[in-house]
């Protein structure tokens, strides 16, 4: 969805599309130590934050 509207939409958007993504590790299968990979709530508030505030 992101990569579409950086492609479609690029002139409408005030920012540049940021991508949250789980990090760069294979998924373990431990609920706790899924839950070190996979992106929380902070990471997305943060990632809105850096976007809505750059433009």
């Amino acid at each position: 969805l992101s990569a579409c509207l950086m492609e479609e939409a690029f002139d409408y958007l005030d920012a540049p599309v940021l991508r949250v993504a789980s990090k760069d590790l294979p998924l373990p299968y431990a609920r706790n130590l899924e839950a070190l990979v996979l992106p929380q709530t902070e990471d997305i508030v943060a990632a809105a934050k850096t976007v809505c505030y750059r433009a």
